[in-house]
């Protein structure tokens, strides 16, 4: 079930909510649930999970977040027919009860951003565009797991994330170029402020 054009960024998360029910919603689930190639609404949803509190204070949830989606998008780019996701991925689940809570705290700002969402710019949501966009999403989704060690600062890969996936969904190319400018951004903030002694502990 595709996400609607006409104000995306509620009916992601509504369409979400809806099918979870009262439980929870897997990775799994929301594959099926948009099609395995609607790159715009599962990035949508994937960069506002990162977005929107409480979910994006949860330890660990934006880095598997940014897993799931350098999955999803480095096999867009490949032009895969079928996406694959590790079964240990698809079975992670949030809880709907979140998702209503992420919601409802920010319903009266998600309408104010529909609202200025319109088909624009056709030239910058062509094929080119979709292919830079998916690539610029790999990338951002890469920077998740460093910013991590940042407090709040996997918001900035989040809100480029997000803004990709509308322009995709809307075909608004201004968002599109907005979402090339974010990237920027969060590039900037992860050379800057990550810790990278602590980054290269790990390995």
């Amino acid at each position: 079930m595709p996400a609607s054009q006409s104000d995306p960024l509620e009916n992601v998360l509504e369409t979400a909510i809806e099918e979870g029910g009262e439980g929870t919603i897997s990775v799994g689930d929301l594959l099926n649930m948009f099609g395995h190639r609607s790159f715009g609404p599962i990035i949508t949803l994937l960069g506002l999970l990162v977005v929107l509190p409480p979910l994006g204070g949860i330890p660990g949830l934006p880095a598997v977040i940014g897993v799931i989606i350098l999955l999803f998008s480095i096999q867009i780019l490949f032009g895969a027919d079928h996406i694959w996701m590790p079964s240990f991925v698809e079975k992670r689940s949030i809880e709907t009860s979140k998702l209503k809570e992420a919601e409802d705290k920010v319903k009266p700002w998600l309408e104010r951003i529909d609202r200025m969402i319109t088909e624009r710019l056709a030239w910058a949501t062509g094929s080119v565009a979709t292919y830079l966009a998916a690539v610029a999403v790999s990338l951002l989704a890469m920077l998740m797991i460093p910013l991590e060690l940042v407090p709040f600062a996997v918001a900035a890969p989040g809100v480029a994330i997000v803004l990709f996936g509308l322009a995709l969904v809307a075909k608004d190319g201004a968002l599109m170029l907005a979402g090339f400018a974010a990237t920027a951004a969060a590039l900037t903030i992860t050379v800057m402020f990550v810790p990278w002694g602590q980054v290269a502990g790990w390995f």
